[in-house]
């Protein structure tokens, strides 16, 4: 008896997987966030400090964000400040920089990440020359390391139609101004 009762759960439990794998299959879930939404998200880790080359250390504050339509990137500017060790005096330095990023999804948590940001622009007032480079490179660090662990959004565990999106990314592009992020199985 007790064999018959497992045997028809599991077949209960293969129709219903089986049924609703057709029934989601081929839709899609469609989710939009604005500049704002994306800088929201960004700032609620901020400011964000990391020491870099036993030298720098680097805060970054104050996210902007800015989608161009008809890419698959995002273009992002933060308030920097450089904190550098010289002969035991710190010396801090304040500027902005501002990146590219592109945009990657893990759906085992269902989150988005800015990944490989590179740095456009980098203007940091009273920054000598001779520690460009370093700066710039401590400042991609800070970067990759701060967006790795803070993502722009995360699909909701209790919404059904987010739940079964998770499976697959089909799609990610800018337009109106909306990173337009679509998904489906």
């Amino acid at each position: 008896m007790f064999k018959k009762i497992a045997i028809l759960t599991t077949v209960l439990i293969m129709f219903s997987l089986v049924g609703a794998y057709y029934y989601f299959s081929g839709k899609e879930y469609v989710l939009q966030l604005s500049e704002s939404e994306i800088k929201t998200k960004l700032e609620e880790k901020m400011p964000f400090k990391k020491t870099y080359f036993f030298i720098f250390q680097i805060t970054l504050n104050n996210p902007r964000v800015h989608l161009l339509n008809g890419s698959n990137e995002v273009k992002a500017g933060l308030d920097v400040i450089f904190n550098i060790k010289l002969n035991k005096n710190p010396k801090p330095l304040g500027g902005i920089v501002d990146i590219t990023a592109g945009i990657s999804y893990f759906p085992e948590k269902g989150e988005f990440f800015l990944t490989n940001p590179k740095v456009e622009n980098l203007a940091v007032q009273g920054l000598d020359s001779k520690y460009t480079d370093k700066a710039n490179k401590a400042l991609s660090k800070a970067l990759a390391e701060y967006y790795k662990k803070h993502p722009i959004y995360r699909l909701s565990k209790t919404d059904a139609k987010q739940a079964m999106a998770k499976m697959v990314l089909k799609d990610v592009i800018i337009e109106n101004k909306h990173l337009v992020i679509k998904l489906g199985i």
